[in-house]
């Protein structure tokens, strides 16, 4: 299916994601247009959909239209396209990534391009066009290669291994059902042979090489690499080679990819191919190395050049003890890091061979991983960009790369291992009629409910009348004796039946183990700010800097930090349209806690919306169980539509409500 406009993407996730029919309202929303435009998209989806009989789009009258699928294979196939395209144009608008996609095979492909020429096959004028090109531009430069402008045209220049990668990122519809809506063939044939594309054949001898050796890459690094070998027939045709300094070429031929790469080059199909090339075998062995997934966990480090691993572990550790003073940095001291440390100086690993044998800074198109921050909780993440930028500043070079958000997950699993403070209860079990299935039941209780129950205590019904109740937390029993009175909780066993969920007996009994002072402390720190005079996201910052820094300098220092991790990871959720922002304490000198509420709609780039501006500020001190609490606190805002506007309506209320699901889920989990 052709679809040549964000919303039509978003309007088909929306309703392939829904799980009642949708009005056209909520689909406008969504796709941020008007009823109108949005009633006129579903007829002409509908009929592109009905062409090529997948499903159809049915309304139902006084609900909303809804899905009915026509070939389950064929939806599926689609579906996954769908979330592709999402994530190649989020945020973007097709038309414009499809024009910049072109331009940029115009320029990788001919010797000259010609402005007028553009032009005239996007039909768009010379002023609509500049902002194209400066894009490209940047893409180029991410690559190290250079855009140069004379009489003759626009003309690039760079190594032969940038120009390569350039081309390869370009190269989306190898690895996806990309269809670009302005095709190059000139372009293509770059990565045929004699008018043959020759993909397949040489992915599988590739990957057949590969899978027998103790390289593990990505699956979109096959793919990229696969592409690599496709460009050296063409490109070899022309003498054009990649170009490696003598250091380089040493080191790589003292690593284990080199002989893996030479293993491929020696294929038949390969061979046949490609032909074979010194020059050719070192740079696959670059390629592989930048590409490499590492677990130092499972598999070590042997395979990897020592001398590049032991000044990676220096760097390492040297970043962890620039951390100290920062949020979270007491995850880092607690037992179990020692296990993840590995983890985290494995994904350093990857991006230290990056940088080595290639660059950080790269404008990704093509990933499995964007638009993936959302599923992300938001301290992982900050603490993600306080890793990440201190990196940087050893390599003295950005970083730009997918790998990133590896270090958000290792970060959730380790506030994942932190335990909610809870004060464990003491029960009264109450039989009227045998204690010994009471007891029975007393034994289910701890052996299920073991880590928040103290001890349960089993009496008759008559025995407690001597029973202290400021020594129990509350009282459990067969039925609800609801004709005694007494100062604690009743819980009845019927609570435990199958046509009743584990939650009820959380409701009813265990979350009121749970500490809630630091429910009470963020109750006390959020401010909600309505009807904020933001016009656009950036200048807003910079006057919350001026707001909340300490001094002059410090001011400064975090506006240049939310502009240094913005560029990491943005500080947008586009679930919501929150924008959250970490302002590090040792430049507030005080906890912050504040929401602000727009007055105006404010636009975040082409087709997103602000919805709120969260400003944080955390003591570093905070304790690791406090610290989780917040993190889940502000991961709920952020994931689940209408939060804001209940905490506008009810600070108070929502917060025990949000606390209560927080830890409901983590009983559930037990």
């Amino acid at each position: 299916m052709r679809l040549e406009k964000y919303r039509h993407i978003i309007i088909l996730r929306s309703l392939f994601e829904a799980k009642e029919p949708l009005t056209a309202e909520e689909l406008s929303r969504s796709a941020k247009t008007s009823l109108r435009t949005v009633k006129s998209d579903i007829l002409y989806l509908n009929s592109l959909s009905e062409q090529e009989g997948i499903f159809s789009i049915v309304s139902y009258k006084a609900k909303g239209y809804r899905i009915r699928i026509k070939d389950e294979e064929a939806f599926k196939e689609l579906q996954n396209n769908v979330d592709i395209l999402h994530s190649l144009f989020y945020g973007r608008n097709v038309e414009s990534v499809n024009r910049r996609i072109y331009i940029l095979q115009r320029f990788l492909t001919d010797e000259f391009v010609l402005i007028d020429d553009l032009c005239e096959e996007l039909y768009i004028s010379r002023s609509s066009l500049r902002k194209d090109i400066a894009w490209a531009n940047k893409f180029l430069e991410s690559y190290h290669i250079s855009l140069n402008s004379s009489g003759n045209g626009y003309a690039v220049s760079g190594k032969e291994q940038d120009l390569r990668s350039a081309m390869v990122e370009l190269r989306c519809s190898q690895y996806h059902e990309f269809q670009p809506l302005y095709p190059y063939p000139a372009f293509d044939d770059m990565f045929c042979k004699d008018g043959v594309n020759h993909y397949a054949p040489l992915r599988k001898a590739f990957l057949d090489i590969l899978r027998s050796s103790r390289i593990v890459i990505s699956d979109i690094a096959t793919k990229k690499i696969t592409s690599h070998i496709c460009l050296t027939y063409q490109r070899g045709q022309k003498s054009l080679h990649p170009q490696l300094d003598e250091t380089i070429v040493n080191e790589l031929k003292a690593t284990y990819d080199y002989e893996v790469a030479k293993q491929i080059y020696a294929d038949e199909t390969i061979r046949g191919y490609a032909g074979v090339q010194e020059i050719e075998v070192l740079n696959l062995a670059r390629l592989l190395l930048i590409h490499r997934e590492l677990n130092y966990r499972v598999s070590g480090t042997k395979d990897l050049p020592r001398k590049l691993v032991e000044e990676n572990r220096k760097i390492y550790y040297e970043i962890l003890d620039d951390m100290k003073d920062s949020i979270g940095s007491y995850l880092h001291r607690t037992d179990f890091f020692k296990i993840y440390s590995q983890d985290f100086e494995s994904l350093q690993m990857e991006l230290y061979l990056r940088h080595h044998f290639d660059y950080t800074g790269k404008v990704r198109l093509v990933t499995y991983q964007e638009g993936s921050q959302d599923l992300f909780s938001p301290i992982p993440l900050e603490l993600t960009r306080g890793m990440v930028a201190r990196l940087q500043i050893k390599l003295g070079s950005p970083i730009r790369d997918e790998v990133v958000m590896s270090y958000a997950g290792v970060h959730e699993r380790l506030l994942k291992k932190i335990v909610y403070p809870y004060k464990k209860l003491t029960l009264a079990a109450v039989s009227t009629e045998s204690l010994v299935y009471t007891q029975h039941v007393a034994e289910g209780l701890n052996e299920r409910f073991s880590q928040f129950i103290d001890k349960i205590d089993v009496f008759n019904l008559y025995e407690m009348r001597k029973v202290n109740f400021a020594d129990y937390d509350a009282i459990v029993s067969a039925n609800s004796i609801f004709y005694y009175y007494y100062p604690i909780p009743i819980v009845s066993y019927k609570e435990l039946d199958y046509d009743r969920e584990p939650g009820e007996l959380f409701d009813s009994l265990f979350r009121y183990g749970f500490d809630r002072s630091e429910l009470k402390r963020i109750k006390e720190q959020m401010v909600i700010n309505e009807d904020a005079k933001i016009l656009q996201i950036d200048q807003f910052v910079e006057a919350l800097s001026y707001r909340y820094g300490k001094s002059s300098e410090d001011q400064k220092r975090l506006l240049a930090q939310y502009t240094e991790n913005e560029e990491i990871i943005d500080h947008y959720y586009a679930r919501n349209g929150i924008v959250m922002i970490f302002m590090p304490y040792m430049f507030t000198g005080k906890e912050i806690f504040d929401i602000y509420l727009p007055e105006q709609n404010v636009d975040f780039e082409e087709f997103l919306e602000v919805s709120a501006v969260i400003a944080v500020s955390v003591d570093p001190q905070i304790s690791l169980a406090d610290l989780k609490i917040l993190d889940h606190v502000l991961r709920y805002i952020v994931q689940v539509p209408g939060t804001l506007e209940k905490l506008k309506n009810d600070k108070n209320g929502t917060l025990d409500e949000i606390f209560d699901a927080i830890i409901r889920r983590k009983f559930l989990n037990v």
